[in-house]
Formats: C-alpha cells, sequence, structure tokens
C-alpha cells in the first residue's frame, strides 16, 4: 500500500488474519492470488478434493503482529488442529509473538512464518533443474576439482527428493 493511501486504510485486525490464513491454506503468495474456495475439513482428515483443491497442511506456524491495538487481535484460526499434521503436538504447532510498535509506519502488520507444504512446489523445480544440469555435466568438472564427487550429489538430490516425498504426504 502506499504511503498516500495508508491514511485512508480501513484494516482491521479480523480482516488482515482472515485474509492471512486463507493465503496460508490456499497456498497464495499475495493476497491478489487468494482462492477462497479452498478450506479446511472440520475434521482434520484429508478427501481427494481436498488435495486437488490444494489445501496446505502444516507443521508449524509462527504469527507476528505488530500495530495498534495489537492486544484485541484473536489469533484463534490459526490455532485450528486441521491445519496441521496430527503427529505433532498441539503446543508446538503455533505461536505468536506481539508488538505495539508498528511496522514500517503501518498501522497494523501480520506476517506469518510457516513450515509447510508451501515450499513443494519451488523445491521440486529447483531439484528437477539441479538433476538436469547434472546429468548433462554442466559444471560437474568445477566441484570436482575442488573434492566434491558425483556421489556426493547423488547424495543430495537423494536427501531432497526424500525432503520432497516427506512433505508432499504431510
Amino acid at each position: 500500500m502506499s504511503q498516500t493511501s495508508l491514511a485512508y486504510s480501513t484494516y482491521t485486525w479480523p480482516g488482515l488474519l482472515k485474509h492471512l490464513r486463507q493465503m496460508l491454506i490456499a497456498n497464495a503468495r499475495m493476497e491478489e492470488g487468494i482462492d477462497w474456495k479452498v478450506s479446511v475439513s472440520p475434521s482434520g482428515g484429508e478427501s481427494a478434493q481436498t488435495r486437488r483443491m490444494g489445501f496446505n497442511r502444516s507443521l508449524s506456524n509462527l504469527l507476528i503482529l505488530r500495530g495498534k491495538d495489537v492486544s484485541s487481535a484473536d489469533a484463534g484460526a490459526f490455532k485450528d488442529p486441521a491445519l496441521y499434521v496430527s503427529w505433532v503436538p498441539p503446543d508446538g504447532t503455533f505461536s505468536s509473538w506481539t508488538s505495539p510498535v508498528p511496522f514500517s509506519g503501518y498501522e497494523k502488520s501480520a506476517t506469518l512464518v510457516s513450515n509447510s507444504q508451501f515450499l513443494l512446489k519451488p523445491l521440486d523445480n529447483i531439484v528437477r533443474k539441479a538433476w538436469n544440469m547434472f546429468v548433462s555435466r554442466a559444471y560437474v568438472h568445477q566441484y570436482t576439482k575442488f573434492g566434491i564427487s558425483e556421489e556426493d550429489f547423488l547424495d543430495s538430490f537423494s536427501m531432497l527428493e526424500q525432503i520432497i516425498s516427506s512433505y508432499t504426504h504431510l
């Protein structure tokens, strides 16, 4: 939001948190990309339809709230057990930090740091491109010259593919 528009902002804590939660579950990078059709099933179970629609399962989340009337913000929607995998204890899934000090001149700001499935697509693309470069032997000679073997590359690819598989099956 531009500085000239800041004075006319009508953002409220409930509005900010509603948008941020939907961004989390819909895998949206920006507010403009939110898919409001994606929802979390109340039981926490995951159906084929939920997976198809892009529901983003989390291991844990950290919510950082800064600004005016921060004590009135209700972060209860982020404590919903359906957002998280069942094997992480509930007291380890969500934390929040608050400060009445505004961030960068904004009256209210909300930031969510999430350990979730959001990383799957970018990580998968990186691994695919790295595999293609490795198979075509691009730059491999530079690494072997400094003691990194082809076996080191294969071990790294294996670990990354295991991480991708584990996050896919959360």
